[in-house]
């Protein structure tokens, strides 16, 4: 099945209109930790995991100075 981005973009729209910016960086966060966990649970490649890890620091981050 092809997800265009218009779709996404409608789906994130969705979510954000039912919760907040916020609750949706966090979870985005939540799916980066997730992806950089199973990187490294079952591939073993810390190289591959750590872009993950800083991309949901860095959501949480985010997260946490939007208010809308």
């Amino acid at each position: 099945m092809s997800t265009t981005i218009e779709h996404v973009k409608s789906t994130m729209e969705a979510y954000i209109d039912q919760t907040s910016v916020a609750q949706l960086l966090d979870a985005l966060a939540d799916v980066c930790r997730d992806k950089a966990e199973h990187v490294r649970v079952n591939r073993q490649d810390q190289n591959t995991a750590r872009p993950w890890d800083r991309a949901a620091k860095l959501l949480d981050s985010l997260s946490s100075k939007i208010e809308v």
